[in-house]
């Protein structure tokens, strides 16, 4: 149906996310949790899937890119990790993180604030870790509405499992 010619009510459901209905995913990234438990943090979508590609029919459809909020309990990490097809932005909406790039063989951390934002190319490994006192709220968006799975340092377990699961995520995305 053409936007045109939807209600407001269609246009809320189709185009409208709502705290009140979006719930902390803490299982989604659970498997990197499983290999070190500095990796815990939850994924709360918005618009799109995200690189994980678990089923939410809870989110606004993407077209362009995906948008979620992630929760990083204090003391905890996201693992470096590369996108080869997309930008990804880290917005921190509360808390301190150091946002950790590679950068000529060196990872490299630069600490960001709230209300701070840094935007990784395509290719550049990235990740997070919470250097504060508190859990870190951040916004993050990946510039595809399925981006490809990230892929893990060479050699690392995280690496391994990734290769691992490659296939699961391809056949939700194909059945979904």
């Amino acid at each position: 149906m053409s936007v045109q010619k939807m209600t407001a009510e269609e246009f809320e459901k189709t185009y409208v996310a709502r705290l009140s209905n979006r719930k902390l995913d803490w299982n989604v990234l659970k498997f990197q949790e499983e290999i070190d438990p500095r990796y815990k943090r939850a994924q709360m979508r918005y618009i799109g899937r995200g690189a994980t590609a678990n089923n939410d029919a809870n989110v606004i459809q993407a077209d362009h890119f995906t948008l979620s909020t992630m929760v990083l309990p204090q003391g905890c990490i996201g693992p470096l990790h590369l996108h080869d097809d997309v930008e990804e932005v880290f917005f921190v909406i509360k808390g301190k993180i150091n946002a950790m790039v590679e950068l000529n063989g060196e990872t490299v951390e630069i600490p960001l604030g709230e209300r701070d934002c840094i935007s990784c190319p395509p290719g550049v490994q990235r990740g997070v870790k919470n250097v504060g006192d508190e859990e870190a709220l951040m916004l993050v968006m990946l510039g595809a509405s399925k981006p490809n799975l990230p892929t893990y340092p060479p050699g690392s377990a995280l690496e391994e499992l990734r290769i691992k699961r490659a296939k699961e995520r391809e056949a939700i995305i194909k059945n979904s």
